[in-house]
């Protein structure tokens, strides 16, 4: 029987430990957005439809849907180009949208082949996911836990796919998401803008819906919302325009336009 206290001492002892692990994994400092710093502007020598960007902006993706090509871009120089309609494992058939993966490499969505590939960001292809399950996938993101979301077209909602065997997890957004522009997420958020409606809907990661937001809104990795007309007034008076966050470095394309602007974070203060 003594050794009954000494045992439930040591289940204390790794009670309060797993605690504290968890508490590590909810509470993280905040940082709120104390001003925005703009880099040089780039201009595109084609248009693009959406720009992505890797290594606090110094690696830049971009694609066009007319050309079905992306371009890699370093140091605001363009260095590489991959793409083009084709049957090879290096073009598209219907290329519909781009990232970037948690290694800063390129991931690409081909709608009509419903497969995603990773490149280096030299533009070497690493590896392909099959999408076969889904119908019509359109656009993804993925978040920091690395599982993917994906937009199918023909049931419009958003899939949740498992980060190890690409199975599905849960679908959610029908009736909610319309005519979706782009889909972006971060450690807790989905958000889905729509140009023709100017209208973002929120979403928490498990499905649920937060909100609906007029204009074009994205979330930072403290859930800071961030306005394009935050930023420039000029930018959000284009209707064309179309913003994305990876890391702290916000990207605003328009055609063959292309602005970075870094996001200046202020405090440390704890926040759930």
């Amino acid at each position: 029987m003594r050794a009954l206290p000494r045992v439930i001492y040591c289940l204390a002892i790794v009670a309060a430990l797993a605690l504290g692990a968890c508490s590590g994994t909810r509470f993280r400092a905040y940082k709120r957005i104390g001003g925005f710093r703009k880099l040089e502007p780039m201009t595109l020598e084609a248009n693009a439809d959406k720009a992505v960007s890797s290594m606090g902006g110094r690696l830049v993706y971009t694609f066009g849907k007319a050309s079905q090509e992306i371009c890699f871009y370093r140091d605001g120089k363009r260095v590489n180009t991959l793409g083009g309609l084709g049957f090879d494992r290096t073009s598209f058939q219907r290329l519909s949208d781009i990232g970037v993966d948690q290694d800063g490499s390129l991931l690409a969505l081909d709608s009509a082949l419903k497969v995603m590939r990773k490149f280096t960001p030299e533009g070497r292809l690493l590896s392909e996911l099959k999408l076969n399950r889904l119908i019509q996938p359109e656009l993804f993101c993925g978040n920091t836990e690395g599982n993917f979301y994906v937009y199918d077209a023909a049931s419009s909602e958003i899939v949740c796919l498992s980060q190890f065997d690409m199975t599905e997890q849960y679908r959610f957004g029908r009736f909610v998401v319309e005519q979706p522009s782009s889909l972006a997420c971060n450690q807790e958020y989905l958000w889905v803008y729509s140009q023709r409606l100017d209208r973002t809907c929120v979403f928490y990661l498990l499905g649920q819906f937060k909100e609906a937001l007029e204009g074009q809104v994205a979330f930072d990795s403290f859930n800071n919302p961030v306005r394009i007309a935050d930023i420039d007034p000029g930018w959000a008076a284009k209707p064309s325009a179309l913003m994305r966050i990876d890391s702290s470095v916000v990207s605003l394309s328009d055609g063959k336009l292309l602005q970075l602007v870094e996001l200046l974070h202020v405090g440390g203060e704890l926040a759930p």
